[in-house]
C-alpha cells in the first residue's frame, strides 16, 4: 500500500486553497495566458476544487494530482476559447456585408432594362438571365422551377454568357 490520505482527510478546503494559490497563479504564468486572468484564475480553482473533491490516495499524492487538475481544466478554457474565436470572425466593420448587400440589391436590373439584351437569346438563356439577375435565384433553385437538372440550368447559363459577350464587345 502507500503511505498518503485522501487531501479530503488531512485538511479542509480553505486549506487546500491557500497552500495551492501559488500553483494556479503559476499555471497563468506557465500557459502564457495574458488575458481573462480571472476567467482563467477561476478554472484554475474549479479544478483545485475538482482535484479535492475526486482525490483518491491509491492513486498517488495530492500535489500532482492536484497540478494536472488545475492544467487541464485551464487547457479545457484554453481550447474553448480558441474554438470560439476560430468560428465566430469579429471585425471592426461588422455593418460593411449589409450595405454592400443593399447597395446590390439597389442596382439590381428589372426585365426593362434587360430586354434589349434578351432578344439576343433563346428562351432558355432568358429564364436563366430573368432568374438569376432579376430573381437572384441560384442555378438549383432555376432548375427546381423549371424541372430540369443543374447542370441543364448551367448549359443555359454558359450560353447566355457567351452571347451576351459577343453583344456587349
Amino acid at each position: 500500500m502507500n503511505n498518503y490520505q485522501s487531501a479530503r482527510q488531512q485538511y479542509s478546503f480553505e486549506d487546500i486553497y491557500q497552500q495551492y494559490t501559488p500553483l494556479v497563479h503559476g499555471m497563468l504564468k506557465r500557459l502564457h495566458i495574458h488575458s481573462n486572468h480571472e476567467d482563467f484564475l477561476q478554472a484554475g480553482y474549479i479544478g483545485l476544487w475538482l482535484a479535492y473533491q475526486h482525490h483518491d490516495s491509491e492513486k498517488g499524492p495530492f500535489p500532482a494530482y492536484a497540478f494536472l487538475r488545475v492544467r487541464g481544466e485551464m487547457l479545457t478554457m484554453l481550447q474553448k476559447d480558441a474554438n470560439y474565436y476560430d468560428r465566430h470572425s469579429f471585425s471592426s466593420n461588422d455593418q460593411e456585408p449589409a450595405q454592400v448587400r443593399i447597395e446590390t440589391e439597389s442596382w439590381m436590373p428589372d426585365v426593362d432594362t434587360l430586354a434589349p439584351y434578351l432578344n439576343k437569346l433563346s428562351d432558355r438563356e432568358q429564364r436563366w438571365v430573368i432568374a438569376h439577375a432579376v430573381h437572384d435565384q441560384p442555378p438549383r433553385m432555376i432548375a427546381a422551377n423549371y424541372n430540369v437538372s443543374v447542370e441543364t440550368v448551367k448549359g443555359w447559363r454558359k450560353g447566355a454568357l457567351a452571347k451576351l459577350r459577343k453583344y456587349v464587345k
